[in-house]
């Protein structure tokens, strides 16, 4: 099995592995976190719950689900290993898919035995909170670029910092600030719901906890991210002559235009499930858009080829090389 089957996989486990998070979202902001009590990897100490609650089969149904991503990340890593050359990108963000899912599993362990879900407004789960998130942002760059790179049959590692990419950098860094801030604003969503807008502006007018204050970040934030993308994607979409560039400049527009809008929508209509969940799930694709974006303008010229190397057995041949007996 070659490359163009390992970029099918790979896009696949991509994929799943965005349902998965976004089911973690939904586990975090319906407070199913504690569903299988503070028992790793058991639930409620039994391998599989009986006459189980809707949170527990909520906290259930993610274990199993994340067990299986890490099993599938597991089998790219190696398969990655055994098909690409030492050094290649594909490889290399497959290890690093391998490494963020298992910190990822890591972060999930620690907040169930501390017990810092479902309503926890503990200072350890507030600090805790933005470097789960980062990590998860991570954790999707890498399975992103591996099917990208392996998609484009790109050969060497692009410098993010050369300077057709540097205009993304800034971009780029902004949204994993602002997914860390939205950690924040989520928790005190969820800790301190409010039946009114009046009631919302209220709580900041009298702040009962220091998850009130820190929620104010993320708006400000998120607002000068958008600035930054919106001023970043049209740059690229008036001045590079790559299609692809262009396209996904115009994605990164779109997406940020819904995020904007979004955001204040959400916070008008108290919070509900479904616009927070979509308002988690845009901002996935965004960053993945932005990763994309980044990559292509990286590349550059030799950067993918047709002599798309990949190892078999101690040699490596291309594929021209491989079809010849």
């Amino acid at each position: 099995m070659g490359p163009k089957r390992f970029s099918v996989v790979a896009w696949g486990v991509l994929g799943y592995s965005l349902g998965v998070i976004v089911w973690g979202y939904f586990l975090r902001v319906s407070e199913s976190g504690d569903g299988c009590g503070t028992d790793w990897p058991l639930c409620d100490g039994a391998i599989v719950p009986s006459a189980a609650e809707f949170p527990t089969w909520i906290e259930y149904t993610h274990r199993l689900s994340s067990g299986l991503a890490l099993l599938l990340v597991v089998v790219m890593a190696l398969w990655a290993r055994s098909l690409f050359r030492h050094g290649h990108p594909v490889r290399t963000a497959a290890a690093a898919s391998l490494f963020f899912t298992v910190t990822e599993s890591l972060f999930g362990a620690i907040l169930v035995i501390l017990g810092w879900v479902a309503g926890d407004v503990s200072t350890g789960r507030i600090l805790i909170r933005p470097f789960h998130v980062t990590n998860t942002f991570l954790l999707m760059a890498s399975l992103g670029l591996m099917a990208w790179w392996a998609h484009r049959g790109v050969q060497r590692l692009p410098s993010f910092l050369e300077p057709p990419t540097r205009a993304v950098l800034p971009a780029g860094f902004a949204l994993l600030l602002v997914a860390a801030t939205g950690s924040w604003t989520g928790l005190a969503g969820t800790a301190f719901p409010v039946e009114s807008v009046g009631e919302g502006i209220g709580q900041y007018l009298e702040p009962s906890h220091l998850l009130i204050y820190l929620r104010t970040v993320h708006p400000a934030v998120a607002l000068i991210t958008i600035i930054l993308l919106f001023r970043m994607a049209s740059v690229v979409r008036s001045s590079s002559g790559d299609p692809v560039a262009r396209r996904l400049s115009a994605i990164v527009l779109f997406l940020a235009g819904i995020q904007l809008a979004l955001g204040p929508l959400t916070i008008v209509l108290l919070h509900p499930t479904a616009l927070r969940l979509v308002h988690l799930w845009t901002a996935d694709l965004l960053w993945l858009s932005i990763l994309f974006l980044g990559s292509t303008l990286a590349e550059g010229p030799g950067s993918t080829s047709e002599r798309s190397y990949y190892r078999t057995g101690d040699s490596e041949r291309s594929p021209r090389e491989a079809a010849t007996p």
